[in-house]
């Protein structure tokens, strides 16, 4: 199921399928009998690439994520859980210096809450989102190295090195972990992730509390032109991908909810 969902996503993702569809429509519109057809498709993706260069529909995918679950401080917690996002192995390896991108804002978030609830543990749940792990290292050991560096005390840390993906991310750490039906633990993500993030790490047996680590929103749908066509793209298949995943997750089990509350 993971070789799969890898592969789907790289066709199904946005950019993907609009650049499929415009190929499409440019042989059927060379075509006697489908010329029509093609011009129609031709047409339909130009619209859609217009409305992402000219209106913010990556963040209006994306609103609805991030808006889901907030932070509300509890007065004690047996553990804060961290998922791996984007740790750059590869990079790292060829840099000699630690590499990673979106997982930052997760580990800062970590760090101030572990100021904040002393005796709480420190799990961080990831191995390599790819197929074929490369070399010896995982996120895990990059993400141990930067908490460390910005001030997270190691002798804190458990770290799952195994997991590919968020229902991994749950079960694996689980298995280490074996979490009581009366602790509780915050989850920290990114919060465009948070939703799935919630009902995996919920039906894995934990009883957790969002701790969302960053946003790419306001929280507030607007129609301002942004002519970001990049950025909206991005945020948008974001979205989607999150979406599909959501739908995916519940109809195979995964989550304890098609839309997590």
């Amino acid at each position: 199921m993971f070789a799969l969902s890898k592969i789907f996503w790289a066709y199904a993702s946005p950019g993907s399928l609009l650049a499929f569809l415009l190929a499409a429509g440019l042989v059927m519109a060379a075509t006697k009998k489908f010329a029509g057809l093609g011009r129609g498709v031709c047409a339909f993706v130009s619209v859609c690439l217009l409305a992402i260069a000219l209106l913010p529909v990556g963040e209006w995918a994306l609103t609805p994520l991030e808006n889901n679950f907030s932070f509300q401080a509890i007065d004690h917690v047996d553990g804060i859980i961290v998922i791996g996002g984007d740790e750059q192995v590869r990079i790292t390896q060829a840099r000699g210096q630690l590499t990673a991108f979106e997982s930052l804002r997760r580990f800062f978030t970590v760090n101030e809450l572990a100021k904040s609830y002393l005796d709480a543990k420190i799990i961080f749940a990831g191995g390599s989102a790819f197929h074929r792990p490369e070399g010896d290292e995982h996120e895990a050991d990059i993400a141990r190295d930067m908490m460390t560096e910005i001030g997270v005390p190691p002798e804190r840390m458990v770290f799952e090195t195994q997991s590919r993906n968020t229902y991994e991310n749950a079960v694996f750490s689980a298995q280490i972990v074996k979490p009581e039906p009366q602790q509780k633990w915050l989850l920290v993500t990114s919060a465009w992730h948070m939703t799935r993030a919630m009902g995996c790490f919920r039906a894995a047996g934990w009883d957790v509390y969002a701790a969302p680590a960053g946003y790419f929103t306001t929280g507030i749908y607007d129609t301002h032109s942004v002519l970001q066509f990049d950025q909206q793209m991005h945020l948008l298949s974001q979205a989607i991908h999150e979406y599909v995943g959501l739908v995916a997750y519940y109809l195979m089990g995964r989550t304890n909810a098609l839309w997590p509350e």
